[in-house]
């Protein structure tokens, strides 16, 4: 596999775009549901947040809910995140 990114991506919403397109990728050529790319970044995320912590996973865990917060919050800013139905089914399925 081979990511290659060229040019400077500046604009928030177009690093993130830039993120969701090689997280499809990558879900594409393992053969997995497009899904499957919310556990890599969430894993992703929390790896690189211990790399950088001095403090243990543990003392972390309150951090790293409110940063999953805060990515909600600013998805819901960039992109106008549409509800789902308490029964999981998206609006209008049956």
């Amino acid at each position: 596999m081979e990511i290659k990114i060229t040019g400077k991506i500046d604009d928030p919403r177009q690093r993130v775009l830039a993120i969701e397109a090689v997280t499809r990728s990558i879900c594409d050529s393992a053969g997995t549901d497009p899904a499957d790319g919310i556990m890599m970044l969430l894993t992703a995320a929390v790896h690189l947040q211990s790399q950088y912590s001095p403090r243990p996973l543990a003392e972390n865990i309150e951090t790293l809910a409110r940063c999953l917060g805060g990515a909600t919050v600013a998805a819901e800013g960039f992109f106008s995140l549409r509800s789902v139905p308490a029964n999981g089914n998206k609006e209008g399925a049956k």
